[in-house]
């Protein structure tokens, strides 16, 4: 998310459209090092998915700004524990596809 937040121009703005519920998502983006706001859509019934826009050079709202502060309290709580942003993915699907 740094290099994505760096390559951005005050105003700019990177979208996100994924599945991933904002329980889970707003917590990789609401940080206050890439200077950042995050505004959240959703679309869809039943199959649900969400838009995230961050806008370059705007401060987080308070909500996400508590969130923040929320994330590094219980990262100091438990330090022998990291949060992961990203699960390795150890299997290997194109291998699995019968032709």
């Amino acid at each position: 998310m740094i290099k994505i937040s760096r390559c951005l121009k005050p105003g700019g703005r990177f979208v996100s459209v994924t599945f991933a519920q904002p329980l889970f998502r707003k917590r990789l983006y609401a940080r206050a090092e890439y200077n950042w706001s995050i505004k959240q859509y959703s679309y869809g019934e039943g199959f649900e998915y969400f838009v995230y826009v961050m806008t370059k050079g705007e401060q987080l709202s308070p909500q996400d700004a508590d969130l923040e502060k929320k994330l590094i309290e219980e990262m100091k709580s438990e330090p022998g524990r990291t949060p992961a942003t990203q699960q390795e993915d150890n299997e290997d699907f194109l291998s699995n596809i019968d032709l």
